[in-house]
């Protein structure tokens, strides 16, 4: 009787997360880069009202939990965030096509878009692409 490997889930996630990334010709973000990113973000949360994010496996759209209280080893790690997020569970960093800041969060409450993009820069080089509805940090690029 031969013995198979038995595959743990989060190797198979890895994978799938790996062939998706293969896709993309451009990759703009490292694991450092996230902690400098989200330590900016965190530091500047009066600004931020709305993070959302789209992950490379598919089109769905989620919201990142931040705030002011966020914090390293605790709800973001060196390579992905631990459950602050709409989807709960770890979110990997590499699986994170883009950010998105959407400038309406309610009916009657805004973010500043420009604001934000100063922010952001201020941090480094970042692939930022605005209209006047949303502003997107992209991640990857086909």
């Amino acid at each position: 009787m031969k013995n198979k490997k038995s595959i743990h889930p989060n190797d198979h996630l890895m994978k799938n997360i790996e062939k998706e990334i293969s896709k993309f010709s451009q990759h703009f973000m490292s694991n450092a880069k996230w902690i400098k990113l989200i330590d900016h973000l965190v530091d500047n949360m009066d600004e931020i009202k709305k993070i959302q994010f789209k992950r490379v496996q598919n089109d769905t759209i989620g919201e990142l939990y931040l705030d002011e209280n966020s914090s390293f080893e605790f709800d973001y790690w060196n390579t992905a965030f631990e459950g602050i997020n709409s989807f709960g569970g770890w979110l990997q960093y590499k699986e994170i096509e883009y950010l998105l800041f959407p400038k309406t969060i309610a009916k009657d409450t805004e973010q500043d878009l420009e604001k934000i993009s100063a922010i952001i820069q201020m941090i480094g080089e970042f692939h930022l692409e605005t209209d006047e509805n949303e502003l997107r940090l992209i991640c990857y690029k086909k």
